[in-house]
């Protein structure tokens, strides 16, 4: 009997988009004349957390696990053989091929690819070959899903502001209070623009103050009723002091932004976030901060006017109900096998 030397996946470009076809073929190399009953690939699309906490029991050592699984498809599809048959198919000494195409559903739109330090979003394919009274091989393969994030959509092109306020204590007696106002004129940017941060410092206090502003990544990832949250600051700068007893509402500050992975969208248990942090800095006190949420996109700013379509609808950005992703049956589902019906994809 022949040796299957090599089983493997090829596609035909990494990446792919919501709607868009997956197409590859499969290829194996035989040494000899073999027997093969079935041969068969699986797609799969999850998204997946884990973590540990230590128990803080004194009687204890034992620490929790906190996972959470969302699958948004599992099919298969034969390219040999039948599942219910044993009948087999001879191949011959060679190299075999066999091209495969799939459609991923167009809407709800997927998560685009992403991994992270509790959790992932993944996307493969798994090739598998059965051979009569010899072990199952089987071989995976990833593929990269990145979906299109289009800053040009109503809600991302208006400006945002945010204020806070506070009062310095010094023992028994308080200053004057320090207001912060902040705005950008959008919230949606795309990596190599540059942001201009409006601020307004109103300083009431003895202590002159300094305005600082930063571009803030926040990922948080949900199991459990449970989260995990990491922070993380990409660049930042600072603007001129504004002194006691001054006003000053020409302050600006410009942030530049580096190459970054686009805000992750539609995923319920994995929320990467961006914003943009300004803090005014006090001397023996802590800082009075206003957080501004921006979105880093994938499709820049139009030049002109056109048709854009609404952020909610398209996004979805819905972070309130943690433990329901797109599970069997969901329109994610329906959706893939809708769209695969006719090529004899089941799951």
């Amino acid at each position: 009997m022949g040796r299957v030397k090599t089983l493997s996946i090829v596609y035909d470009r990494p990446t792919y988009s919501c709607g868009e076809w997956i197409s590859g073929r499969i290829v194996m190399e035989i040494t000899n004349r073999t027997e093969v009953r079935v041969l068969k690939i699986h797609a799969k699309g999850e998204a997946y957390v884990q973590w540990k906490n230590s128990s803080n029991s004194s009687d204890s050592n034992r620490s929790e696990d906190y996972p959470q699984q969302l699958r948004y498809f599992k099919h298969k599809y034969l390219l040999i053989g039948s599942d219910s048959s044993d009948e087999v198919t001879v191949l011959q000494e060679g190299i075999h091929e066999y091209p495969f195409s799939l459609v991923l559903p167009p809407t709800p739109p997927l998560p685009s690819s992403f991994k992270g330090t509790y959790g992932h979003v993944s996307y493969w394919m798994t090739a598998k070959l059965h051979r009569p009274l010899k072990l199952r091989i089987k071989t995976k393969e990833p593929f990269t899903v990145y979906n299109q994030v289009d800053i040009n959509t109503p809600r991302l092109l208006e400006p945002h502001t945010a204020a806070n306020e506070k009062t310095i204590c010094c023992w028994c007696c308080a200053s004057g209070p320090i207001s912060l106002k902040a705005e950008v004129e959008r919230m949606g940017y795309v990596a190599g623009e540059s942001i201009k941060i409006f601020v307004e410092i109103e300083n009431h206090s003895s202590r002159k103050v300094v305005p600082k502003a930063a571009i803030v990544k926040t990922i948080i990832f949900h199991a459990k009723t449970k989260k995990k949250t990491l922070s993380e600051v990409i660049i930042k700068t600072k603007g001129e002091p504004v002194l006691a007893g001054q006003k000053d509402s020409r302050n600006s500050m410009m942030l530049e932004i580096p190459e970054l992975i686009p805000t992750l969208m539609n995923c319920s248990i994995i929320q990467m976030d961006y914003s943009i942090q300004v803090t005014v800095d006090i001397p023996r006190s802590m800082g009075l901060t206003v957080d501004l949420p921006i979105v880093i996109g994938t499709i820049p700013l139009h030049s002109y006017g056109g048709p854009a379509s609404d952020f909610n609808n398209q996004y979805g950005m819905n972070y309130s109900n943690v433990n329901h992703g797109f599970p069997e049956g969901s329109a994610v589902e329906a959706g893939f096998q809708a769209a695969n019906k006719s090529l004899g994809y089941y799951t």
